[in-house]
C-alpha cells in the first residue's frame, strides 16, 4: 500500500511540475476559443487563406454547433500572431488534460490514503486480555510487544498526519513525549 502512495505521489509531482513548465513558457490561450480558417477570393481567381480567433457566444446554430464570433485577426499561417495563438491554445488543451489526469489521481491517491489508515488501524486492534494461566514473565512480554506495536501504530499516523499537513500546505510537528 505504501509503495502505491509513493508512485501516485512522484506521478502527481510530475504532472504539477509540467503543468508549472507550460504556465511559464508563455500565455495562455483563453477558455472556448479556437482558430478558425478562412478564404478571401479575388477577382483574378486566386484564394488567400486567413486565421481568425474566435470566442464561443451563447448563440448555437440550427444543426445545435456552438456560434463563436470574431475576437481577434491572427493573419496568414506566417503571421507572429497566429503562431502565438496557435502555441497558446495547444498549452491551453494540454493543461486542460493534465488538470483532469491530476484530478483523478488525486482522487485515487485520497481513496489510498484512506484505505492506507484504516487499515492501520485494524490491522493494529490488539487484545491485552490474557487467560490467568500465564506467567508474569510472558505477560511482561506480550505488554512489551503490544506498546512496540502501538508505537510503530503511532510513528506511522503522524507520518500521515505530517504528509497530508505538506499536501494542504500546514506545518506539523510532532509533540515531545511528556517526561514525568
Amino acid at each position: 500500500m505504501n509503495h502505491e502512495l509513493e508512485r501516485l505521489e512522484i506521478r502527481l509531482g510530475f504532472i504539477q511540475q509540467r503543468m508549472s513548465t507550460l504556465r511559464s513558457e508563455g500565455k495562455i490561450a483563453p477558455p472556448k476559443t479556437w482558430i478558425q480558417k478562412y478564404v478571401v477570393p479575388k477577382k483574378n481567381g486566386l484564394k488567400y487563406y486567413y486565421y481568425r480567433l474566435m470566442e464561443a457566444c451563447e448563440k448555437r446554430s440550427s444543426a445545435g454547433s456552438i456560434q463563436g464570433k470574431l475576437k481577434l485577426y491572427l493573419g496568414s499561417k506566417s503571421s507572429p500572431k497566429y503562431r502565438s495563438y496557435r502555441e497558446a491554445i495547444a498549452r491551453r488543451n494540454e493543461l486542460q488534460v493534465l488538470q483532469r489526469r491530476y484530478n483523478k489521481l488525486m482522487a485515487l491517491y485520497r481513496k489510498a490514503l484512506e484505505k492506507a489508515v484504516s487499515l492501520g488501524s485494524e490491522k493494529r486492534s490488539i487484545v491485552l486480555e490474557q487467560p490467568p494461566y500465564e506467567s508474569v514473565d510472558l505477560n511482561s512480554r506480550v505488554l512489551v510487544r503490544v506498546l512496540e506495536e502501538i508505537q510503530q501504530t503511532q510513528n506511522q499516523l503522524w507520518h500521515w498526519l505530517k504528509l497530508i499537513g505538506e499536501r494542504v500546505g500546514i506545518t506539523i510537528t510532532q509533540p515531545c513525549p511528556a517526561t514525568g
